[in-house]
């Protein structure tokens, strides 16, 4: 939740210096992935997806079995985020987008 009101610093002191940041669309054909690495260009992707928007609402959740995120909108699940640590600081996220095929969310 650090990513919805922390500082860009105080988002980027919770992150391994060489975290990645895998973005997948969720959709079928074709398949987008985008992936970053290290704080720099992590903290700005992370502040836009997850920083305070109207309507957004951000829970934790089990993600995969894995400490995660749950995003929706007006009642929609919009994406699902995992996270991996080393050690104290985040050293993985995983980003999952695509409303439709985050439908069993809706319902929890």
């Amino acid at each position: 939740m650090a990513a919805e009101h922390a500082s860009a610093a105080d988002l980027a002191a919770l992150l391994d210096p060489g975290v990645t940041v895998v973005v997948d669309s969720g959709e079928t054909t074709p398949p987008t992935i985008r992936v970053v690495r290290g704080t720099h260009d992590a903290v700005p992707l992370l502040r836009h997806g997850m920083g305070s928007q109207e309507g957004l609402v951000i829970v934790e959740r089990s993600v995969n079995g894995q400490a995660g995120l749950m995003l929706s909108r007006d009642g929609n699940a919009t994406a699902a985020v995992s996270v991996d640590f080393a050690g104290e600081l985040v050293s993985m996220v995983w980003i999952r987008l695509h409303p439709e095929t985050q439908r069993h969310w809706n319902t929890v």
